[in-house]
């Protein structure tokens, strides 16, 4: 096979040097310090291509060292010149007989043709006088000596280029240990990042807040008498301090305070204000909102310079229910109740307070603006706004009437988010801002378990502090004002639950037989020591009393709600209860509820059709019609003792019942209620959505058979109450104010029924023979299956109460008469906790209003 010859080209500086006389080239490299060096010699062959000898060393492959070359004469001499042969220094030479065959590359980049000229002192390969080539990369030739523009480009070698080459320098593949290793590096980088930002969250977090446990002494609950044949004077002006209230209710708080302040109007005895954040929600709603006042009040700045904020109050009536037998007399017409609305400030961040969509954001707090900024802002924009309204005690009364305000005689304040009110409030009392006939202030504690936790930060406080309290020098001033309320900081923290306790002129709390088993020892609860010192301290002058809350009749019940009278579900007028009730029990918030004529004969036959109503619309199915139906209703939280549901719903399907699930997501594991349902099929159903509660709730209402509160704790059991006025029996674990309206079944062999009947007969024994009554047995008032949630045995006791409860309800299913007898009596027993029945909420208050007066005025009223 023939080969070109090598070009006779002449040597020139830069360029390559040729000999002529021969036809094989020997190069051997020298590499100093990654620098490539080339010198080369001659040999006395003829030809370039050969066999090869068995005699021939080994040589390491050849590769060609090209680059390009910008000089015209050296390219065009590249027709006749042939590749270049260069060999890795030490490795050896290719022999004249080699079987390495040069191809013509010439096409190539960085062809021999256009290699630039290497010069040489000394043709020996062992020369150390040669001169070093140093590659350009502009010439396409790396500093390795290889062609870079081969390197970033990967392709097939086509054989002039062997693969194992060791100057090889193609991208390399990934192997599975790049990748871990890659992955391990991320991994590492990834908890250093969550490490560093773990440590300064947990460096920049509050110091911990210890409270010591401590024990109390117990005192004795005095509480509140009545004088049934008590008249007052005047109607007194009633200021009711609220976060939520009327169309601004979202929970049990607004319920309570709407029921209590439409009662209190109806009874003509008191006039109702209600001092509520004008929630943005509230401008969706046709209320006839106005604008009434401006006020200021100081605020601090982020600077401590203190800030003049204006603010607007507005107000709008709210119409209640008026009883059916009121409605022909317009000389008794009841005033709307009047709200009073405290707007948003002037400056940035109160100039979003309130901001809410809908009622569900009533107590969400915007960007820039936190929560007990928005809380405090709320309680001394109240406060300002009431000390404006009780100017009247500094006017003369002959001044123009636009200059007088209409005077406040009772200020009654509603949980601990609205304590600050009651600190406002005695400060201006104190300098004399509320002239020399003051208001009364009346503080509620609404629960015993959150209301406690409730606090502000210190320094948040002190933004909100008036100058000049104690002091004309502000260093001084502040001082004082911190010493006062150090009793109630922990910590960085203000609990502002035992400042209202001991401010007010008058505590209550929402049940008479919680409070007194606070007061006398026998009430364990979280954060006792927070307020019981103070509660405690209240009660030895009896001025902690319990008023246990009403059930309010005009929303919620069986015989108005349209959407039951619509599909016929409405429960019949309540004439059968004379049958057991020599008062013939009637509604009291909405008398209506008795001036129509019903469309089912009986309790029994309404509750029937509900089931049937529930099955046509695919909620039950055939079977499910003669099934005891057990519903819960509530939110889905520790307290509400959901612990216990699987043990309920095993016990209904042991018995063949039905277990409806009905609430809201909180506190408690969602998705191991939802489980229930998938493990007890056809047993259990869960509904979550709010929306479907909305809609479908009240026909649930009506056909339940039972109601299970298993709650560990409960203030007053307002949804325990509801249930027996929708006739379902209650199965429930009776704590707190449920005691005090729910009447277990008999069971002769447990001591404490005995104990509470023996004491029924012995109190009807104290009574004026003109007022007694017949006790009945617990057999005829009995109206729950209770079991007792915080013995070791408790899950054992629901499943008991459960199936008592069921066989009760079978058997009673075949006596007609005597089921619809005991549904009138669950019914009745509901009807018996309105708010303005004779002693009840509304005539307690009333007198505890008119001792609170008293007292302020250093009379000597006592409970």
């Amino acid at each position: 096979m023939s080969q070109r010859p090598f070009s006779n080209a002449s040597s020139t500086s830069g360029g390559p040097v040729y000999d002529s006389a021969t036809a094989t080239t020997h190069t051997s490299t020298t590499a100093h310090h990654h620098h490539t060096s080339f010198s080369s010699s001659s040999s006395s062959s003829s030809s370039l291509v050969g066999t090869s000898s068995p005699n021939s060393p080994v040589v390491a492959p050849a590769t060609l060292v090209s680059s390009n070359n910008n000089n015209n004469n050296n390219s065009n001499n590249s027709t006749s010149a042939a590749a270049n042969l260069v060999s890795i220094s030490g490795l050896g030479v290719a022999s004249p007989g080699s079987n390495l065959s040069i191809r013509n590359t010439s096409s190539r980049p960085g062809s021999p043709s256009s290699i630039p000229p290497i010069t040489s002192s000394s043709m020996h390969p062992s020369s150390k006088s040669s001169e070093s080539y140093y590659a350009d990369s502009s010439f396409g030739v790396g500093k390795a000596g290889f062609d870079s523009s081969r390197a970033s480009h990967p392709k097939k070698h086509d054989g002039w280029l062997p693969s194992s080459s060791l100057l090889h320098t193609g991208p390399k593949r990934w192997r599975w240990w790049n990748y871990l290793a890659v992955l391990f590096l991320a991994f590492a980088a990834a908890e250093a990042v969550i490490f560093l930002l773990g440590s300064t969250r947990l460096y920049s977090l509050p110091e911990q807040i210890q409270i010591d446990s401590r024990d109390f002494r117990s005192e004795t609950y005095q509480g509140l008498a009545l004088d049934p044949g008590a008249t007052y004077k005047k109607a007194i002006q009633v200021y009711h301090v609220t976060k939520e209230f009327g169309p601004a209710s979202m929970g049990g708080l607004g319920m309570v305070v709407t029921a209590l302040a439409t009662a209190q109007q109806r009874a003509r005895t008191q006039k109702v204000n209600i001092v509520l954040p004008y929630y943005t929600m509230l401008d969706k709603l046709d209320l006839g909102i106005k604008l009434k006042t401006t006020l200021s009040i100081e605020i601090k700045d982020h600077r401590q310079r203190t800030r003049e904020v204006t603010f607007s109050v507005y107000s709008f009536k709210y119409i209640f229910p008026i009883p059916a037998s009121e409605q022909n007399d317009l000389k008794r017409a009841i005033t709307p109740v009047t709200v009073w609305l405290i707007g948003r400030a002037d400056m940035y961040p109160f100039d979003r307070a309130f901001e809410s969509k809908n009622i569900q954001e009533i107590y969400y707090s915007p960007r820039g603006l936190p929560g007990e900024w928005k809380d405090l802002y709320f309680a001394k924009a109240a406060a300002t706004f009431i000390q404006r309204q009780n100017q009247n005690n500094d006017v003369s009364l002959f001044a123009p009437a636009a200059s007088r305000g209409i005077g406040v005689d009772i200020v009654h304040i509603h949980g601990a988010t609205n304590a600050f009110v009651l600190q406002y409030l005695q400060q201006a009392i104190d300098r004399g801002f509320m002239g020399e006939a003051p208001p009364a202030l009346i503080y509620t504690l609404h629960d015993y378990m959150d209301e406690l936790q409730y606090s502000n930060e210190i320094k948040n406080v002190e933004k909100f502090m008036d100058r000049h309290i104690h002091s004309n020098d502000d260093e001084e001033d502040l001082i004082l004002q911190m010493e006062n309320i150090a009793p109630y900081c922990h910590g960085h923290r203000m609990f502002t639950s035992a400042m209202g306790v001991d401010l007010a002129d008058m505590v209550t709390f929402v049940s008479k037989t919680m409070a007194k088993d606070i007061v006398e020892g026998h009430l364990d609860f979280y954060l006792k020591e927070l307020v019981l010192g103070s509660i405690l301290n209240r009660a030895s002058k009896n001025q902690f009393v319990g008023i246990t809350n009403g059930i309010d009749f005009s929303k919620l019940n069986p015989w108005t709600m349209p959407q039951l009278r619509a599909h016929r579900l409405d429960f019949p007028t309540l004439e059968a209860a004379s049958m057991i009730s020599n008062d013939s029990p009637t509604l009291n918030e909405d008398g209506s509820a008795v001036s129509y004529k019903s469309s089912q004969p009986t309790i029994r036959e309404a509750k029937a059709e509900a089931k049937f109503f529930l099955k046509s619309k695919g909620f039950l199915n055939e079977q499910d019609l003669d099934k005891p139906l057990v519903l819960f209703i509530g939110r889905f939280q520790y307290n509400k003792g959901l612990e216990f549901f699987a043990t309920a719903c095993q016990a209904v399907k042991d018995r063949g019942g039905r277990l409806v699930i009905m609430g809201q997501p909180n506190n408690f594991p969602l998705k191991s209620i939802t489980n229930l349902e998938r493990l007890y099929k056809g047993t259990v159903s869960i509904i979550a959505d709010p929306k479907q509660q909305d809609d479908w709730g009240v026909y649930w209402r009506a056909a339940a058979d039972f109601l299970l509160v298993p709650s560990l704790t409960e203030s007053f059991g307002l949804v325990a109450a509801e249930g027996l006025l929708f006739g379902s029996t209650v199965i429930s674990s009776g704590v707190g104010g449920l005691s005090e309206f729910l009447v277990d079944r008999p069971n002769p062999d447990n001591p404490e029924q005995l104990r509470e009947d023996k004491q029924l007969e012995q109190q009807q024994q104290f009574l004026p023979h003109d007022q007694w009554q017949p006790v009945q047995s617990r057999e005829e008032r009995f109206n729950s299956y209770l079991f007792d949630a915080l013995a070791p045995d408790a899950h054992s006791q629901l499943s008991v109460a459960i199936r008592d409860a069921i066989q009760y309800w079978r058997t009673i299913q075949r006596q007609p008469h005597q089921h619809e007898a005991f549904l009138v009596r669950l019914v009745s027993s509901a009807l018996a906790m309105g708010w303005d029945r004779p002693g009840g909420p509304v005539d307690q208050y009333r007198a505890l209003y008119e001792v609170a007066l008293d007292n302020i005025s250093g009379g000597e009223a006592s409970l």
